[in-house]
């Protein structure tokens, strides 16, 4: 794959983390659940307004400011139902709404999610350029083309694995002919393939999902597990408060029972209390 499609399908696998890390609950049935979340997670915010249809949760664009430099307005264009505005501070379900947003800066996961496509992509590239390089075993050294034929058949009869090979007994095989491509030397992929995995720990710290993300050392003392655990929670619990906000919103100005926890996952064999995902 080129670079540009490496990227892509990077982005396509971090999205999913982020949207399995939520669990919604009380989602009206006629909710576009997959462009619910993706306007939440990729846009940065959601307007749940009033329209003709019913209580839906819309694209929209914000504007206007309060005292607190925040916007007061929801700005809706939808190829159905038009383009109409809501207020984002009223208490009238005709004609405001519910912004639920993700982050403080109204801002979605996007950079994030670009940021390590780019990183794991480099990581693909690097790889799939030392596995090729690795295939390179020596060169030689030859002074005509008769020679270098011969040099040729003779590589050929001893990868394919024949018992004995004749050449000329004149034939130049000294060291000082053949230069040797040291590719074990020179082998990184191993090395990338560690640092890929720690990169995906890194994001999936990023978007609050357990990993791996500590030194992999024969044992490890449970502070270090936890000041994991606490990065991970960290991260994404101011997600979880601007999302809680805006849903109490929602529910509140159109009778709604809209909820959202972090989701829980079952670990492995051998999980402990410290490695458990947080509540």
């Amino acid at each position: 794959l080129s670079r540009p499609d490496l990227i892509r399908a990077y982005n396509q696998w971090c999205l999913k983390k982020p949207f399995g890390a939520f669990e919604f609950g009380g989602i009206p049935e006629e909710w576009d659940y997959d462009y619910f979340l993706t306007c939440l997670f990729i846009d940065g915010f959601v307007a749940v307004c009033d329209t003709s249809i019913g209580v839906i949760p819309l694209s929209c664009g914000v504007a206007g400011i309060n005292v607190f430099n925040r916007p007061t307005t929801a700005m809706i264009a939808n190829p159905v139902l038009g383009e109409f505005e809501r207020d984002l501070f009223g208490d009238d379900p005709k004609t405001a709404c519910a912004l639920i947003k993700l982050q403080y800066d109204y801002r979605g996961v996007r950079s994030i999610i670009d940021r390590y496509s780019a990183l794991l992509a480099e990581c693909d590239n690097s790889i799939a350029i030392n596995l090729r390089n690795s295939k390179v075993s020596f060169i030689g050294f030859v002074s005509d083309k008769q020679t270098a034929v011969t040099m040729q058949k003779m590589y050929h009869d001893i990868d394919d694995g024949k018992a004995a090979v004749y050449v000329k007994k004149d034939l130049d095989i000294s060291p000082e002919s053949i230069y040797y491509n040291h590719v074990k030397e020179t082998f990184v992929a191993a090395d990338i393939q560690l640092l890929k995995n720690q990169i995906k720990d890194d994001f999936l710290t990023e978007v609050g999902l357990n990993n791996a993300n500590v030194d992999k050392r024969e044992r490890l003392i449970v502070d270090e597990v936890n000041a994991n655990n606490f990065e991970i929670k960290a991260n994404v619990q101011h997600w979880l408060d601007n999302i809680e906000q805006g849903l109490d919103r929602a529910n509140s100005l159109f009778g709604l029972d809209l909820s959202v926890r972090l989701r829980q996952f079952d670990g492995g064999k051998g999980e402990t209390d410290e490695t458990e995902n947080f509540e």
